[in-house]
């Protein structure tokens, strides 16, 4: 299990992930997934890897940002499981922004600080209207963020916004709530839950095959999540309120996910 609650950054709130590790579960989405996406989604990938990979060099005066551009599923009935067909052939388009800087000198233990802006969106389309052709706004079925907080944000650090992105209700971008929480802690793991969303069966036999990319990813993933379900039970031990409000005002330590 993870044990980096006690390492702390300089630069106090700034969650940390390995760089190699970051860099390996990109790297092993893109092979799993790689007939789940639409065309292109290769590439998508291999430059948001590389852009992990660049950021010692680019954050070497600050911060900075990295992208991922427009990753695109495949169009799939295939949401419902049980091999039931869904009723409208849709996809999903992920993209996402990571203010971020790197820590350390030493390339095999180099870190990444997410320092600010942390977010993935997620959208859901109709088949019909693929993307670079989205004319029509009201046709978008769905909207979510997956998000990192800040230290002094009012919400669970790990949380989920449903849409935002309008002046108009629903959930217009003025009241920024419900902030749900999450368990998905990197951009990756928010793809998987697209992933596995949208392709339910296909997506459970894929990720339990055994090869090479799938043995590294749930071992990062495993460590990932046993390191933040005790991070939330000491969480909910600790404070002094409800279980709800403990965990909604808990902020983990910068190292919380940094393996040995």
């Amino acid at each position: 299990m993870n044990t980096g609650s006690n390492r702390m950054s300089s630069h106090r709130g700034e969650l940390q992930f390995l760089l190699r590790e970051l860099v390996e579960e990109t790297a092993a989405v893109g092979n799993m997934a790689a007939d789940l996406l639409a065309p292109g989604g290769d590439q998508v990938l291999a430059a948001l890897r590389s852009q992990i990979d660049a950021i010692p060099e680019r954050s070497a005066g600050g911060t900075h940002e990295i992208r991922l551009r427009p990753l695109c599923t495949r169009p799939t009935r295939d949401y419902e499981p049980g091999s039931r067909s869904g009723g409208s052939e849709i996809y999903a388009k992920v993209t996402g922004i990571w203010e971020v800087r790197s820590v350390g000198s030493r390339r095999a233990k180099t870190r990444v600080s997410f320092t600010g802006k942390a977010s993935t969106v997620v959208e859901l389309w109709p088949a019909e209207y693929p993307w670079g052709e989205e004319t029509e706004e009201t046709s978008r079925l769905a909207r979510w963020q997956i998000e990192l907080g800040t230290y002094d944000s009012p919400g669970c650090y790990f949380h989920i916004q449903i849409l935002g992105d309008r002046d108009a209700p629903p959930f217009p971008r003025s009241i920024p709530i419900p902030r749900l929480p999450s368990p998905f802690v990197t951009p990756m793991a928010a793809v998987e839950f697209v992933l596995g969303e949208l392709f339910q069966d296909i997506w459970e036999r894929r990720a339990g095959e055994d090869g090479h990319h799938q043995k590294r990813w749930r071992t990062i993933q495993r460590e990932r999540w046993l390191s933040l379900l005790e991070w939330q039970e000491k969480a909910l031990s600790d404070g002094g309120s409800s279980p709800w409000m403990n965990l909604k005002a808990a902020k983990p330590p910068p190292g919380r996910f940094l393996s040995d």
